[in-house]
């Protein structure tokens, strides 16, 4: 399988989207496992010629004879995910940093997120132009249509007082929710709202994710209780139990089996 992971070029696009990759996956290597963990970003990945299973904890991608095309948003999950690819697939996935989606939607994010989507299509050409570069060879090809797209979809309209509390608790999770609430000027229930309005989570889940994912950037710290300490875990037991419900595994055995890809983009095959 091979992962090609791309910064976008456009300095304005750099302010909303992380990275895109193109995941190319051959009719000769089978079946490819992994599991894939709980993210701060809002992931969008797309796909044709191919059949999508999916269920909260399991997404399974085929190759099809049948022309389709399929279009996956990623932002709500807080368990990990088994992921599986069996024939030839090819996907492209864009890493949105958080409320970097929402600034080219023409709803809240919770609108494409509600169980009875089983797509996510934001615009009447979506569809169209997105299955033609799929049909593209050329990386840099894609890369240029893919960013000329998302450019000419952007509107720039976020949530600022949204953008402040995000920011607070990226900064310091360790900061009560309350305090955060009234810094950016909302009450803290207006504040969880706008959370599950636009981010598709609450202040409390996101925070657990900034901490896990903190561990990530730390994770040249052999000794578990300095990097609790480095990821703003109160102590070791407190990461031990956030690791369980976000991985499945002890900190210990989820660093010996993890393959990174990118610094945002970490698997454990199996």
């Amino acid at each position: 399988m091979n992962i090609e992971v791309i910064k976008p070029s456009d300095i304005e696009l750099q302010k909303y989207i992380e990275c895109f990759y193109i995941l190319t996956h051959s009719k000769e290597e089978g079946r490819t496992t992994y599991f894939t963990f709980p993210s701060i970003f809002s992931i969008v990945s797309i796909s044709s010629n191919t059949n999508v299973v999916r269920t909260n904890r399991f997404i399974k991608t085929t190759e099809s004879s049948i022309l389709n095309f399929d279009s996956n948003l990623d932002t709500r999950f807080t368990n990990p995910i088994l992921i599986q690819y069996e024939g030839y697939v090819k996907e492209i996935t864009t890493y949105f940093k958080p409320l970097g989606l929402n600034a080219f939607l023409n709803r809240p994010l919770n609108y494409y997120c509600n169980s009875d989507k089983t797509q996510f299509l934001p615009f009447l050409d979506y569809m169209d132009v997105m299955s033609s570069i799929l049909k593209i060879a050329s990386s840099d090809k894609i890369m240029k249509l893919l960013e000329n797209y998302w450019s000419s979809k952007l509107k720039n309209d976020r949530p600022l007082k949204l953008e402040k509390a995000i920011k607070a608790i990226i900064e310091n999770p360790n900061r009560s929710i309350s305090s955060i609430a009234n810094d950016s000027n909302l009450s803290h229930k207006t504040l969880i709202s706008h959370f599950n309005k636009n981010m598709c989570k609450t202040p409390t889940e996101f925070r657990k994710i900034v901490r896990f994912r903190k561990t990530l950037k730390n994770k040249k710290e052999n000794n578990l209780t300095q990097l609790s300490y480095l990821s703003n875990y109160f102590d070791q037991a407190h990461m031990i139990k956030d690791f369980d419900k976000l991985t499945g595994y002890k900190p210990k055995d989820f660093f010996k089996n993890l393959t990174s890809i990118d610094e945002k983009i970490n698997w454990i095959f199996t």
